[in-house]
């Protein structure tokens, strides 16, 4: 199997596409491919081998990190995160569009005496990118004896790069939530009047239906003001009630903060965005995961040392309207 094939076997899993093949099979054979560019394809690893294939290994690594990290996230935060890829060096810019109306006014038959209403663009802005990157080491002896599985490692490296990308996705988050002021946004117990007001100023703003996200604990504490039998049966199906008062609601998936068991997004606030509308948060991966590993040489405690780093950044469109409601 060549690196392309490789990599597109990899990718396909990250993307759910197996084709003819179960998930288990394509598995196998991804794990087969990069046991045999290691050497360990008859289960002994053979270190020269290795060396020789690392940089193709490495560059198979890479290119399935970064699908399943980018997909991840689409997968999980597509409602309000915009997803862009860009090439290393080049820069995004975004020109919110203006939402002020122009304002319309009578005039007698024969004349066009109006005074002239300039369009009002939004500020161009960019979102700055920065390197994030992880150390991985393994001992000596564990790395000739090709104790290393190669799948898990670049399952572990995914899915520490996607829980930091949620991390700041949720600092963003908590950055907007400072931008938003009455009449889109309420804080204190629920309350359905104050639930309909934010509701009511946004359609009128957008022009659009309303998608509420929250995680299961947020979203349980909104209740509709009539409750009948069969919404009851549907709540304790759900977990909570998926549409109230016309408005659809949804899960955002709770996460453990890296390397802790703490909760990564707060349970006692309601995100309220238009459906169809430009997507609050900007998250952009500019270039490709790079991995190196320390050249062939080995630190003082004889032990292989690898780096993975990623480019990427998040950016708030404090210009769209959105809604909040900080339940207590």
């Amino acid at each position: 199997m060549s690196t392309t094939d490789i990599i597109s076997v990899g990718v396909a899993l990250a993307n759910g596409e197996v084709g003819k093949y179960s998930v288990e099979e394509s598995n196998q054979k991804y794990r087969e491919a990069l046991n045999k560019l290691t050497g360990s394809e008859n289960g002994d690893f053979d270190p020269k081998k290795f060396r020789k294939n690392k940089n193709e290994i490495f560059e198979i690594i890479e290119e399935v990190i970064d699908a399943r990290v980018e997909e991840g996230i689409k997968d999980e935060l597509d409602r309000f995160v915009d997803v862009r890829s860009v090439k290393f060096g080049d820069k995004l810019s975004f020109l919110p569009e203006s939402d002020e109306l122009l304002h319309v006014s009578e005039i007698a038959g024969g004349t066009n005496n109006l005074s002239r209403q300039r369009l009002a663009p939004g500020r161009p802005y960019q979102v700055k990118t920065g390197w994030e990157g992880v150390k991985i080491y393994e001992e000596l002896e564990r790395f000739l004896a090709g104790y290393i599985d190669w799948m898990k490692l670049i399952s572990l490296i995914e899915r520490s790069y996607g829980n930091k990308v949620k991390e700041k996705v949720f600092s963003a988050l908590n950055e907007a939530y400072d931008s938003v002021s009455a009449p889109y946004s309420y804080a204190g117990t629920w309350d359905i009047e104050e639930f309909n007001d934010i509701i009511t100023h946004l359609e009128a703003a957008t022009g659009l239906s309303q998608l509420v996200l929250g995680t299961r604990k947020a979203v349980r504490k909104a209740i509709p003001s009539y409750v009948s039998n069969e919404m009851m049966n549907s709540r304790n199906q759900a977990g909570y009630f998926d549409t109230i008062d016309g408005v659809s609601f949804a899960i955002l998936p709770q996460r453990h903060k890296v390397g802790s068991t703490e909760l990564m997004y707060d349970d006692d606030f309601l995100l309220i965005i238009p459906n169809g509308e430009e997507k609050i948060i900007k998250l952009i991966f500019e270039g490709e995961t790079i991995i190196e590993d320390n050249d062939g040489s080995l630190n003082a405690d004889m032990s292989k040392e690898y780096f993975a780093g990623k480019k990427f950044g998040v950016g708030v469109l404090t210009s769209a309207k959105f809604g909040v409601y900080k339940l207590s």
